[in-house]
């Protein structure tokens, strides 16, 4: 019997996502790694820079989340938004519908904010996890501008963790962990592009 995931998710774990994202062009910057994976939960990290100040980055992550993050990344291409304070939402919302991606549970401003809950077709299996964001700042390569301390120009880095805990299934039967792994590969790549997003909004904003 073949194993599907429902098409409407805001991870968008089709073929048809998966073909266009194999041909989308990443960032240099960007590092993406699974920690671990199997049918009980899985762990991943990504990490990307910005040239932006980590005031500006943040601030963008926080109050223009409905203008970077991917709209096939939705359920319905409808509003974003994170409200900043502990139990507030990252909500999708229309004029008919609405839906509350995660919650936030930690906010510790221009450097962390925590998010819990089960992300996409995650959510529907189940699943719960913290998604963390981490901004700080950094030095890149030398620059020949003489104002610039030290000849180094300052850099954001955003480091995105996801760890969640829980039953990986498909139509009710539980994933083989081989199953499992290569769903948690899809939503690694799925969120490195969510990130580079951010990172890129911030660099022409």
């Amino acid at each position: 019997m073949t194993k599907k995931l429902k098409t409407r998710s805001p991870l968008l774990l089709t073929s048809a996502f998966l073909a266009t994202f194999l041909g989308t062009a990443f960032s240099s910057m960007s590092i993406a790694n699974v920690n671990y994976a199997d049918n009980s939960g899985f762990s991943i990290t990504n990490e990307s820079e910005s040239y932006a100040p980590v005031e500006v980055v943040y601030s963008h992550f926080i109050q223009h989340v409905d203008m970077w993050w991917p709209k096939d990344h939705t359920w319905w291409k409808g509003a974003l938004r994170i409200d900043e304070q502990a139990g507030g939402c990252f909500c999708e919302t229309t004029d008919t519908a609405s839906a509350a991606h995660m919650q936030v549970s930690y906010v510790e401003p221009n450097k962390k904010v925590v998010m819990t809950g089960g992300l996409g077709p995650l959510q529907e299996m189940g699943m719960s996890g913290a998604l963390t964001w981490e901004f700080s700042t950094i030095a890149s390569s030398t620059s020949s501008d003489a104002n610039t301390q030290d000849g180094r120009i300052p850099k954001t880095k955003v480091t995105l963790t996801y760890h969640a805990s829980g039953n990986i299934h498909f139509n009710g039967q539980k994933a083989s962990n081989e199953d499992a792994a290569n769903l948690v590969r899809v939503v690694d790549k799925v969120q490195a592009q969510q990130l580079s997003a951010l990172t890129a909004f911030s660099d022409n904003n």
